[in-house]
């Protein structure tokens, strides 16, 4: 009872910390701003990032120390948030877990590539005491093998070995994204499901699979866009992450067996994805992917401000918290290219666009 008592602090805490967001006026002026430098000088005077910008310094900013800054912010707000939740296993923990996930996939991302040492670059050092896992052993891991002795121990040992080829060999990243990423939601949805009943467990559910389905068409999008022979139909359906909401499983694979691109333009436009998400064209098809995800974040607003219980109030200001991160990376990126504001307003996933 105490504990439940205790977490229903995490509603005016998570809204205080959502107050001091970017507001429309704040990301005018970022992007009128003529340099990088500027741009980051600007956000380090912002109360919202004051403290977790603060070590970033006044010269050129790469663009992962950016991203490792605004990450780092997420997860002391996080970190913050969870002082008044003591219960373990909790719903909460789903951010941990997309963490690890994200740390396990940067490190075979490089393995691919066949840059083993880079991971120690840009491994999360305010990570390291929070993983299931070594990090750093992680770290020095030069092969496969070696990651998942790393990761014994945990769910993604048995996760990535599912994903090991009969023959032995390297298995691919694409499957290996895919089977954490499924991993990932069933833990999501397995957890609210528990913690959560009613109206509530629906709308906080809602911006899970929401979230799962924008995922799935920007999969079936680029890969006919730019890996038309290489990504077939059946290729698709098999990195499809099974978790549906607007369009049924059915309707989903459908799009992912049309034959190009102008079909799937086609069958795509006369379902129901297109009044959710936005007509797409060729002309129009960042305008579609920036409207996907601006009905996420108007789904995690609109939990933000209604709902009195603390786990979809925490899932929502997190949901947030990463959209504004890649609107904040998107600003940078088009202030370093020269781009006009009306041309980087236009990479800005928020509700106003839904």
């Amino acid at each position: 009872m105490l504990e439940n008592l205790s977490a229903l602090a995490i509603v005016p805490k998570a809204r205080a910390i959502a107050a001091r967001r970017l507001s429309q006026s704040d990301y005018d002026e970022l992007m009128r701003r003529r340099s990088v430098i500027e741009v980051i000088a600007t956000l380090k005077n912002h109360p919202y990032f004051e403290k977790s910008l603060a070590g970033l310094g006044s010269g050129e900013t790469h663009r992962e120390q950016l991203e490792q800054a605004l990450a780092k912010d997420i997860f002391f707000k996080y970190e913050a948030l969870m002082r008044y939740s003591f219960r373990e296993n909790h719903f909460g923990a789903f951010f941990l877990v997309r963490c690890e996930v994200n740390e396990i996939l940067a490190k075979l991302q490089l393995l691919a590539r066949g840059a083993t040492s880079q991971y120690i670059i840009q491994m999360p050092g305010f990570l390291a005491s929070r993983t299931r896992f070594s990090l750093l052993k992680l770290a020095e891991a030069k092969s496969f093998t070696e990651c998942l002795n790393v990761l014994s121990g945990t769910p993604y040992a048995a996760v990535l070995r599912s994903c090991l080829p009969a023959d032995g060999s390297h298995p691919d990243y694409l499957d290996c994204e895919h089977a954490l990423l499924c991993h990932y939601y069933t833990f999501c949805l397995t957890k609210l499901r528990e913690d959560l009943h009613g109206r509530v467990q629906r709308d906080t559910e809602q911006l899970f699979v929401c979230s799962a389905e924008v995922g799935n068409l920007d999969l079936i999008y680029r890969a006919k866009a730019f890996f038309p022979t290489a990504m077939t139909p059946e290729r698709i359906c098999s990195l499809l992450v099974p978790v549906w909401g607007v369009l049924p499983q059915r309707h989903m694979e459908a799009l992912a067996r049309t034959g190009s691109l102008d079909e799937f333009f086609r069958v795509y436009n006369d379902s129901r994805a297109a009044a959710c998400y936005g007509q797409r064209t060729r002309h129009r098809s960042l305008e579609a992917d920036v409207t996907a995800q601006s009905r996420l974040y108007a789904t995690a607003e609109r939990l933000l401000r209604f709902s009195n219980q603390p786990q979809p109030v925490l899932a929502a200001l997190l949901c947030l918290a990463e959209l504004e991160r890649s609107n904040i990376i998107n600003v940078v990126e088009g202030v370093r290219y020269g781009l006009p504001p009306e041309k980087i307003a236009a990479f800005l996933k928020n509700g106003k666009k839904v």
